[in-house]
């Protein structure tokens, strides 16, 4: 009997983006070429989403989570090259959402907005 498979320890964003930067090192885009390289992984992201959701093409769910990575890719790219801690970035940003959210829920013309918008786009 063979055992069980063990499961990787689960990844931060900060691990990701040093394991990105460990093994990338020597191959990183000039500062620019980051944000170029970011835009166009988002364009990908994008394309898919209007494939799937103007077009009615079937959503391969491998190639999304495939150019969501290519995405955080980027990011970690951009992020070790301005020494900046994702996981701490990220727990500020959900912070501030945690804060802002309940008047977000609370505004009557948002809420309105996003429902008609919900219903439009129900099958």
């Amino acid at each position: 009997m063979s055992p069980s498979p063990v499961a990787p320890p689960a990844l931060t964003l900060e691990a990701f983006r040093k394991e990105c930067a460990d093994l990338l090192a020597g191959l990183e885009h000039p500062p620019l070429g980051s944000g170029v390289a970011l835009s166009e992984e988002c364009g990908e992201v994008a394309k898919i989403l209007l494939d799937v959701h103007g077009y009615g093409r079937t959503l391969d769910p491998a190639a999304l989570a495939g150019e969501l990575v290519d995405v955080l890719v980027c990011i970690a790219e951009i992020a070790t090259a301005h020494g900046i801690d994702l996981d701490r970035a990220a727990r500020t940003k959900l912070d501030d959402l945690a804060r802002r959210a309940p008047a977000w829920r609370a505004d009557p013309v948002l809420m309105q907005a996003l429902a008609k918008r919900r219903a439009a786009a129900a099958p």
